[in-house]
């Protein structure tokens, strides 16, 4: 009985070929609006060129390092076209990583290091260069304790040269591990949705395809979830048999086919955002998106029992959603705006499933669960109470 009450809400949903069309329309407007600002962001980054005249594990390391920096683009080129772009100001900054690199940082000799060239102008110099300083610091604070150690211990336990090796490099690795996951030099960016993440400067560049995604997802279920309403004004509900527990199954199988559609569309949603790249895909991102569908799924079916009136809902719809997407901090930090809105953006739906991503936590799904769980319960209820 549940399940051709659930077949039939799916029919009445997508009873149509706009309908069915309607569930890519937001995946496709949510990629094209994540790439455009993707482009955009990717434009006004700072543009850095490096020459490496030493080409060795650490020159190419750092290199590697600065580039994963989301506020900087990084191109590697030879020192006259590096001087050139200085000079036509393509480039904001440069850097000339010299022969010889490697070994001055093996040897802790700091001196004349690395040569930078800056344009005329430019006011970001100050920025890409402890960026650039920090990670050449990291090499050399390494290879200074690495020094140390085979120094200290290497002569206590006379050790022939390839011992000495092992234990430089394992006194190496060992220095190079307080550098995660904050940085022992850093400046603190506040790139990401929470406050956690503004620490660690993780993320790739700007992207709204995650943030779009739980708007998205809590939109429909809304829009979805008004069919107790429309059910109410057409007569519907007056024509459900009233016998024992009929009533409850009416309610819970509509429920049901709502759930199963937006299911399909957080495949869609979810496939599309791991096929770019924006999404990483595991065990407990799964959980916690699920647990955010069953979630609005359940909070939505709870509020339309309370509303009687077409436009009431669709205001409530439209207060929830806005409210709880730029409370939540999924689009621009939160606690940049003031305290009070800081401790409100931990009641939304969007910060929690957000924390649970960026932390791939578990606990937090299990919430979701379990008060989806207590609000089908209590609508249901309710529901067969009151028919």
């Amino acid at each position: 009985m549940v399940w051709t009450i659930a077949i039939t809400r799916i029919k009445l949903l997508l009873q149509s070929p706009l309908s069915w069309i309607g569930l890519l329309i937001p995946v496709l407007l949510l990629g094209f609006f994540s790439m455009s600002v993707e482009k955009t962001a990717n434009a006004t980054k700072i543009p850095v060129v490096i020459v490496d005249e030493d080409e060795t594990e650490y020159s190419a390391l750092v290199i590697e390092r600065v580039s994963e920096n989301p506020a900087i683009s990084v191109s590697t080129v030879s020192e006259d076209e590096a001087r050139n772009q200085i000079e036509t100001q393509k480039a904001a900054i440069g850097f000339l990583i010299p022969k010889g690199f490697m070994e001055q940082i093996r040897s802790n000799d700091e001196d004349g290091l690395v040569t930078m060239w800056l344009s005329t102008g430019t006011i970001s110099h100050g920025l890409v260069r402890e960026i650039f300083a920090s990670e050449v610091k990291r090499l050399s604070s390494n290879s200074y304790g690495a020094n140390t150690v085979l120094k200290t211990y290497g002569k206590s336990k006379n050790l022939n040269a390839i011992e000495q090796t092992s234990v430089w490099k394992d006194a190496w690795a060992y220095s190079d591990k307080h550098w995660e996951p904050k940085p022992l030099m850093t400046v603190d960016y506040k790139v990401g949705v929470t406050s956690e993440k503004a620490e660690a400067a993780e993320s790739k560049s700007a992207s709204i395809y995650i943030p779009g995604m739980l708007v998205l997802l809590m939109l429909f279920s809304f829009l979805w979830n008004s069919w107790p309403i429309k059910d109410r004004d057409s007569g519907m509900r007056s024509r459900v048999p009233y016998a024992v527990g009929r009533f409850s199954l009416y309610w819970m199988g509509n429920a049901l086919g709502v759930l199963l559609v937006q299911i399909v569309l957080l495949i869609l949603l979810g496939g599309f955002g791991w096929w770019r790249g924006e999404l990483e895909l595991n065990g407990v991102t799964i959980l916690a998106l699920v647990g955010y569908v069953l979630f609005l799924n359940a909070l939505s079916l709870t509020f339309a029992y309370f509303v009687h009136a077409n436009r009431t809902w669709q205001a409530i719809t439209l207060f929830v959603v806005l409210a709880t997407s730029l409370l939540s901090g999924t689009f621009f930090p939160s606690d940049e705006l003031s305290s009070f809105l800081e401790r409100a953006a931990q009641w939304t739906p969007q910060y929690w499933v957000v924390s649970s991503l960026h932390q791939e936590t578990l606990p937090i799904p299990l919430v979701f669960f379990t008060i989806s769980i207590i609000l089908y319960g209590l609508s249901t209820i309710k529901a067969g109470d009151n028919a």
